[in-house]
């Protein structure tokens, strides 16, 4: 009987489950789906009870056809800068509040302000946030500080019967074993600990202070490899296994470069999902203020990685695709077909993938998409690939401030995420970087597998030099250099558009 480990990754849409063993050999996946409420004032909110039945009932099948293996041990990842209010006994009292939710932007603005002040932040609140923690709260209101914040101004019976506030992944890990913790990388965006030596992450009660957040309303800091406890026992009993441990894991970029097989300093992952983000591991702690990127602490104890996620990736095609009525089981196939038959640089056409307002690498919630330049030459073929191009030219900008903040070039990339599943779209991603990209193997579930895997080093049975070949074998991309003119000239197109209209769009949106 082999062992094997169980990694769930907690996203947007869905959960993903998978099944690995100690080879690092995938045996099953699943994906299950749930809702999300958008409303009003930048409201985003998800119902905690659909999380835990759609984790549990992807457990359930992942291990229903597999005979020869051993379940040791479970690891999560999942969507961070969340907040899940629960009570003493870990249920939900509220909504998951997630990252897209942007309603505490007020109470950040009250918090950060004053005079003197630099882009929005009083300078002495900045200089200590910078110089403990390696950043600061985002105006967006999108981190979990913000939610909390937001609670207890605007819902202050609900803060105080609160007992704890939970980040999603930790809240699945409460119910799969009655304990409360939260890995310290995950806990990063409250901005109360101490990022200043990469293996020693601690509470920083100077913060806790200035933040007005109750110190008992935050959950123990523990390692990511560290072991939360063991599956409760009706959980394990209903799914037959036994003396499962559940180890912490990591938030979903810290896991992804994971699940790719990036363990080691600045081998550099494009993750192409919902959102996107470029990522690699680093040996310093930086931050860089004016484009959101800093260095925090990563899924690896010890290591720092590079945070800079773009806020619009895939969810352009598919909020563009829908309005076109593109649908069915063969929607992607469709999309491929009529993106790979329209011109590079889409006939003039511009796709500007600021639907959700952006995060790196200008931290704007004002901002808003659109196409740009549409005439009536263009055709379904060019919309399709103006939505891939312009994503591609947001990560162009976010790569070259990368490089900008590591000090190093990147001379390739590796890409995973659901996104990675279409050559089109990959190829456009090449091109308009001018960069080798090597999709990881089975891209949408490399996340997945990478938590599964941290299960196994929390448990001691591998090490993170063991998952090296994760993302082996790779597909090869290289960029067509017969395009460089073209993409040079739509990227210069894309910035000037946006140096044009950012104050219009502050002006309309702004509330």
């Amino acid at each position: 009987m082999r062992d094997a480990f169980i990694g769930i990754d907690l996203g947007t849409s869905s959960v993903k489950v998978s099944l690995v063993d100690a080879n690092r050999t995938p045996l099953n996946t699943t994906t299950r789906t749930y809702g999300l409420n958008i409303g009003k004032d930048g409201m985003a909110e998800q119902n905690p009870q659909e999380l835990v039945d759609a984790v549990l009932d992807g457990m359930a099948e992942v291990i229903s056809n597999v005979r020869d293996a051993s379940v040791k041990g479970i690891g999560l990842t999942g969507q961070w800068s969340g907040t899940i209010p629960v009570d003493r006994d870990g249920n939900a009292i509220h909504d998951a509040i997630i990252w897209m939710d942007t309603r505490g932007s007020k109470e950040i603005g009250s918090l950060t302000g004053g005079f003197p002040s630099i882009s929005g932040y009083r300078i002495d609140k900045l200089a200590r946030w910078l110089r403990i923690t390696g950043g600061a709260p985002a105006h967006s209101g999108k981190d979990s500080l913000a939610h909390i914040l937001f609670i207890k101004e605007n819902f202050p019976e609900l803060y105080e019967r609160t007992h704890m506030f939970l980040e999603p992944k930790d809240f699945i890990a409460a119910k799969l074993t009655g304990k409360f913790a939260a890995s310290w990388d995950n806990i990063a965006l409250l901005w109360v600990t101490d990022n200043r030596e990469a293996g020693n992450i601690a509470y920083n009660e100077r913060l806790i202070e200035m933040s007005g957040i109750s110190r008992e309303k935050l959950p123990p800091i523990i390692k990511p490899t560290d072991i939360v406890g063991s599956l409760k026992g009706e959980i394990s009993g209903k799914l037959g296994i036994e003396d499962a441990k559940v180890v912490s894991g990591c938030g979903d970029m810290q896991c992804s470069l994971i699940g790719a097989g990036c363990v080691d300093d600045f081998q550099t992952l494009l993750y192409l999902g919902t959102s996107s983000w470029i990522i690699s591991h680093v040996p310093f702690k930086k931050t860089d203020i004016f484009h959101n990127i800093a260095s925090l602490p990563s899924g690896i104890p010890g290591k720092y990685f590079i945070a800079a996620e773009q806020e619009n990736a895939c969810n352009c095609m598919e909020f563009v695709s829908g309005i076109m009525g593109i649908e069915g089981k063969d929607k992607y196939s469709v999309i491929d077909t009529l993106s790979s038959k329209a011109n590079p640089g889409s006939n003039g056409l511009l796709f500007l993938p600021w639907l959700f307002g952006e995060r790196a690498p200008v931290e704007d919630p004002y901002l808003r998409g659109g196409f740009s330049n549409l005439s009536l030459e263009n055709d379904r073929g060019d919309v399709l690939r103006s939505v891939m191009e312009g994503v591609a030219m947001n990560s162009r900008w976010l790569l070259n401030t990368v490089e900008k903040f590591t000090g190093r070039n990147v001379d390739q990339l590796y890409m995973s995420g659901g996104g990675a599943l279409s050559p089109v779209r990959v190829q456009i991603m090449s091109d308009v970087l001018r960069r080798k990209i090597r999709v990881v193997n089975d891209p949408r579930f490399a996340t997945v597998n990478g938590a599964a895997m941290m299960a196994a080093v929390g448990l001691g049975i591998l090490k993170f030099s063991d998952l090296r070949s994760m993302g082996e074998p790779y597909v090869d991309y290289e960029p067509d250099q017969n395009l460089n003119s073209v993409y040079d000239d739509k990227f210069n197109q894309f910035m000037e558009y946006f140096r044009n209209n950012r104050k219009s769009m502050r002006k309309y949106n702004a509330k």
